[in-house]
């Protein structure tokens, strides 16, 4: 009965963290490009996000390509604070490469990748301090804490130790059922723009998803996990909508 006791408790002491796996298509122009998967992981504490991306339709038979992240942090103040985030990626021409960044105090203070990055793009602590301090990794930017009733009030900012950038909506969520499978589901539409802030290069692209109104999120809130995540986004570019559509919801 003593062992019982103790193995019960240990088993009730642990977190649990709610799950949920949401898996996407990825279309550019109306031609699907990849398939895509997040698996996020969150408690009042805690929360962790895998990611992977991999190259399907026409795309795949001429450019193979998987990614995939790993992110993962604390929730202070009704922030997703990172921790560490991880990312590799393989293409099917046999380049590759993964890295971590490590954050202290929502400030990243670490960036490492196999292969390294060129010597004059290595960035200083400085430019990790200044950039992205208060940022996530661009995956989990996309998660918002469940006390925003309206995640369109929400900056997301992501820094990928490069590059950083704000999406920034322009105006108040409106309710849309959208369908994800056969199941039916009711969203916060949220329409915005992109804001790049450093890493990018001048570009028709660029200056295409940075217009107001060009970038619209659907957000369902997972009251498992106390978060808002997208179901369906598109962003307006020179090639056409880039479309990345929620396929199935999995607790």
């Amino acid at each position: 009965m003593k062992y019982f006791q103790i193995i019960f408790l240990l088993f009730f002491s642990c977190s649990i963290l709610a799950e949920t796996r949401i898996d996407y298509y990825v279309n550019l122009g109306g031609i699907k490009i990849a398939d895509a998967n997040f698996t996020i992981k969150s408690d009042k504490n805690n929360w962790s996000l895998l990611t992977e991306v991999e190259a399907a339709g026409i795309v795949d038979v001429f450019v193979k390509f998987i990614s995939t992240t790993e992110s993962k942090g604390i929730i202070n103040d009704n922030k997703l604070v990172p921790e560490l985030y991880k990312f590799s990626y393989l293409t099917g021409r046999g380049s590759s490469r993964k890295g971590s960044i490590i954050y202290k105090n929502n400030i990243p203070i670490r960036l490492t990748a196999e292969p390294n990055y060129d010597d004059d793009e290595i960035p200083s602590l400085e430019f990790l301090e200044e950039y992205g301090s208060t940022s996530n990794d661009p995956y989990s930017a996309l998660l918002v804490h469940g006390s925003y009733s309206d995640p369109c009030k929400f900056i997301a900012q992501g820094f990928d130790g490069l590059r950083s950038f704000k999406t920034i909506f322009v105006r108040s969520a409106r309710e849309e059922k959208i369908k994800i499978g056969e199941q039916e589901v009711m969203t916060s539409k949220c329409i915005g723009y992109f804001d790049p802030i450093v890493g990018y290069k001048e570009s028709d692209f660029l200056d295409e998803i940075s217009k107001p109104g060009s970038v619209r999120y659907w957000f369902k809130y997972f009251d498992s996990l106390d978060l808002w995540a997208p179901v369906k986004v598109i962003i307006d570019t020179p090639l056409g909508g880039f479309v990345l559509k929620g396929t199935a919801l999995k607790n």
